[in-house]
């Protein structure tokens, strides 16, 4: 039976972590890096998050303090940042190999209110002290992934994987505006992944994931690059594909922000979850749902996040 493809990327996509950057750690379930079976997949999820700001002693915090003693900063926010995500995924998985790998492509085009990311975003732009309630409830595009480099090849037990895929700035960006759904700069993810599947219906796998930002349009900030880890294992509740599993990352800025908005320290974040997934016709009609909860974060959001959702498979024979 094709296992049922549990991909949850939001803006990033919205909902798992709020990194600052367009990659959240944990977006992936721990089988999500390597390429699906031939034809496509649709997947459709809904989010929801609920986060809070911790400062760089990774304390829960509702000032933001800028760094500098050029730049004493100090803005007052609204602790508490609710977001709600709607994400239509197309994925291809193809026939044929290429360089011996199985190889797919993605694109993910997303719908959500503005993330946590976007706030804070918002908050750090600010030039003066003062307070600033993030309460907008707008509804519009956010930023769209693309993942045209999708590769695995399999040998035994072992599968490695190889992805490239790039954040395009789609969603609306203006200097200093409370409703941004995008943040207003490409990213580039390079991924390498590998997995052990076991004889007793256990998966392992690791994954690591490097992001490299574009400057931002209108004010010339550059974000530093960041690198993820994740960890999971599932385990093959069925022949169906029904599986649970566990997923974890820890989050890393290894370089420093660059231009005249650097207000924000270096960050880092945790975090650990679960899924399962079930089929309501094997092979063509699936449900997942995720649980991500946030902890150990420095200069970020963190929270506790929830997705749910259905993937339709159209398999090529």
């Amino acid at each position: 039976m094709k296992k049922l493809i549990t991909l949850l990327v939001l803006v990033f996509i919205s909902t798992t972590t709020f990194s600052q950057g367009h990659y959240n750690g944990s977006s992936f379930n721990p089988g999500d890096y390597f390429a699906p079976h031939a034809g496509f997949i649709i997947p459709v999820y809904y989010g929801y998050a609920d986060m809070n700001y911790y400062n760089g002693a990774g304390k829960r915090s509702d000032q933001l303090i800028a760094p500098t003693p050029a730049d004493p900063t100090t803005l007052h926010l609204q602790q508490n940042v609710k977001t709600n995500s709607f994400i239509l995924m197309a994925i291809y998985g193809g026939k044929h190999k290429i360089l011996g790998a199985n190889w797919g492509m993605m694109v993910i085009p997303t719908l959500n209110s503005p993330t946590a990311n976007i706030a804070l975003d918002y908050y750090s732009s600010q030039t003066g002290p003062g307070n600033y309630v993030f309460t907008n409830k707008s509804l519009g595009f956010g930023d769209m992934y693309i993942q045209p480099i999708w590769l695995s090849w399999t040998k035994d037990q072992w599968s490695y994987a190889l992805n490239y895929g790039v954040w395009a700035p789609t969603g609306k960006y203006k200097l200093h505006d409370l409703d941004n759904g995008g943040l207003g700069y490409w990213s580039h993810n390079i991924r390498g992944a590998v997995r052990l599947k076991t004889p007793s219906k256990i998966s392992v796998s690791l994954a690591s994931t490097l992001e490299l930002n574009h400057k931002q349009k209108e004010s010339g900030f550059r974000e530093g690059t960041h690198l993820t880890m994740d960890f999971g294992g599932s385990y093959l509740l069925s022949k169906r594909g029904d599986e649970v599993g566990l997923f974890s990352h820890y989050t890393r800025q290894i370089s420093d922000d660059i231009g005249t908005e650097e207000t924000l320290l270096s960050d880092r974040i945790w975090g650990i979850g679960g899924y399962g997934s079930y089929w309501i016709t094997p092979g063509k009609i699936g449900l997942m749902g995720r649980l991500t909860q946030n902890f150990a974060a420095k200069n970020r959001f963190a929270g506790t996040a929830v997705q749910f959702g259905v993937n339709f498979l159209l398999p090529s024979h």
